[in-house]
């Protein structure tokens, strides 16, 4: 009888190599499943971002141009009303009103009558679920390259606020609109005033920031921290740059 015992070792040997070789491969395409798992969900983060950065800033687009066209109808720019049904906050501007207005309702930017705008709450995930902030309270830029002019009163803008906004957001915001440095969020230092917009252009504060670049002068729309409010998040728009 042949005895085949002295080919065992090898054959075992051999077994244990193409087991080492599989664990080795199953461990591999683990890891290349998981990282492509991983890219597939950054993606879709980042695509989830760049939604809604559109339709806020569209919406707020929407509302300049519907600004724009009240001032080639007549409406002067201390009769804009952003009076809703919606907002916590009451807009109801005395110098729009059809008792002492000529131009009621065409200054009503929330109505069929008026702009034809609906007032659209801020999307999903945007902020804490904050309302919009109208006002007309603040000048956008430094003295030295504002978006429209300086001046307190004279000058102030009017500006469309997204308060508690969401970090990750407002970073791609900035980064669609090439607004301060990728990544991160410009500092103000100067603080904001959010007072509510009721035909009064008040005594300005300058929304500027603490960087030696000034990265919010001359930029009709971005997102900064307040640094005077424990850096609270705010969406801002130009929407009448004076």
């Amino acid at each position: 009888m042949i005895n085949h015992s002295r080919n065992r070792p090898s054959e075992q040997g051999n077994v244990l190599w193409f087991i080492m070789i599989a664990i080795v491969l199953m461990g591999a395409l683990t890891l290349i499943i998981s990282r492509t798992g991983s890219s597939v969900d950054q993606s879709g983060d980042i695509e989830q971002l760049r939604v809604r950065s559109t339709q806020i800033l569209r919406y707020a687009k929407s509302l300049e141009s519907a600004i724009q066209q009240m001032n080639l109808g007549g409406v002067s720019v201390d009769e804009i009303s952003f009076e809703n049904g919606d907002t916590a906050t009451d807009y109801t501007n005395t110098n729009c009103s059809d008792a002492s207005d000529a131009n009621y309702p065409d200054c009503l930017i929330f109505d069929v009558q008026g702009a034809g705008l609906s007032y659209r709450a801020p999307p999903t995930g945007a902020n804490d679920g904050s309302d919009w902030i109208f006002t007309g309270a603040n000048n956008v830029g430094s003295a030295t390259d504002p978006v429209g002019t300086s001046g307190a009163r004279s000058g102030n803008d009017l500006v469309m606020l997204l308060p508690n906004a969401n970090e990750t957001l407002c970073i791609q915001i900035n980064r669609d609109l090439g607004v301060g440095t990728p990544g991160t969020l410009p500092s103000d230092t100067t603080g904001i005033d959010d007072t509510e917009f009721t035909g009064t252009y008040a005594n300005a504060l300058t929304i500027i920031d603490a960087d030696p670049g000034l990265e919010l002068d001359g930029e009709s729309a971005g997102c900064f921290e307040d640094a005077n409010d424990s850096d609270k998040i705010y969406f801002y728009y130009v929407l009448l740059a004076r």
